[in-house]
């Protein structure tokens, strides 16, 4: 199972901030992301999507979504 953890390197090691689920000497891949680069793609991602969608009223965007949950619904009721 994939999931973030969030941790502080200190003395040469990576430290959880938090409980982790992980056996003794189980052995896991680690991709480090520096938190400011991340906000600063997220920032970006959040940008472009506010830029795009700018055309378009919030009744409108409100009205998509709702048609599409009730979409869904269905499909999964099988109708």
């Amino acid at each position: 199972m994939s999931r973030v953890i969030n941790a502080i390197f200190e003395d040469g090691v990576f430290k959880p901030v938090q409980k982790v689920d992980i056996q003794e000497h189980e052995r896991v891949s680690l991709k480090v992301i520096d938190l400011a680069d991340w906000q600063a793609r997220f920032d970006r991602i959040i940008a472009r999507i506010h830029h795009k969608t700018a055309q378009y009223s919030s009744k409108e965007i409100e009205s998509d979504i709702h048609q599409a949950l009730v979409e869904v619904r269905e499909k999964r009721r099988g109708r």
